[in-house]
């Protein structure tokens, strides 16, 4: 089969966008790429011939067809590729896949980003302990995955053993939420120096969340994440834009 040609409508910063840059560099698959700035105005071409609805990213194949929402394209695009293994065949490791995804975005997602846009430093510390809470959640699921294998209990960095939701194969349901992972950090980035060392610890400090932990920090070694991730800087100049404005 002739491989169709892909135009990716994306966002350097936007985390959704970089689900689908991520899944092109790991399928390696060719395509045109088109930058969307979605802090301003889309322009008419993008919402009378692409998108309608102004959002990234999108994807046209063969110069006629848009396929639209961040998930959607990423299984597209692995799809194509089913030799690279993002997509899992077994059907109880695609339904544990799915879920997880679900939950992150609605419910542990949520709850990051209130804590992150928040500037109260009491109401901020009451949020950071809600995405704990949530993350306790998370690390339940992370534990009831079907593996592939049976990992360790701990990253091996000489035998790269990576901790992926399924095992040692990085899949779909690392892709879809690796964006958000990447910006994690933000969720202290607007409070008082120090905060940022104080929630880590706490993470760690936590044993209800250590399979999380190796999970996240198995993600964020992953070379096409790395290079779908703007600077730290950068990240954090777009996110001040959604924080509420300073009373006088």
């Amino acid at each position: 089969m002739t491989s169709p040609k892909l135009t990716l409508y994306s966002c350097n910063y936007c985390p959704f966008a970089a689900r689908a840059v991520i899944a092109m560099a790991e399928t390696r698959q060719e395509h045109d790429k088109i930058e969307v700035d979605i802090s301003t105005p889309r322009p008419d071409w993008y919402l009378q011939e692409i998108n309608p609805f102004g959002q990234v990213p999108s994807l046209k194949v063969d110069d006629k067809h848009i396929i639209l929402e961040s998930l959607i394209v990423t299984e597209y695009i692995a799809d194509l590729h089913l030799e690279s293994g993002l997509l899992p065949t077994d059907p109880l490791q695609r339904a544990q896949t799915s879920y997880l995804i679900q939950h992150w975005g609605s419910r542990t997602q949520a709850a990051i980003h209130k804590a992150t846009i928040t500037r109260d430093p009491v109401e901020s510390a009451k949020l950071r302990q809600e995405v704990m809470m949530e993350l306790e959640k998370v690390d339940v699921l992370l534990r009831n995955a079907v593996s592939d294998e049976n990992p360790t209990t701990s990253f091996d960095s000489e035998k790269g053993s990576f901790l992926f939701f399924l095992g040692a194969k990085f899949t779909l349901a690392d892709l879809a939420i690796a964006p958000f992972l990447a910006r994690f950090f933000l969720i202290s980035a607007f409070q008082k120096e120090g905060t940022h060392e104080e929630f880590e610890k706490s993470l760690q400090e936590n044993p209800k969340v250590q399979r999380f932990l190796e999970w996240r920090d198995a993600i964020l070694q992953r070379p096409s994440l790395q290079k779908a991730t703007p600077a730290k800087d950068v990240l954090v100049n777009v996110y001040r834009k959604f924080l509420p404005k300073e009373s006088n």
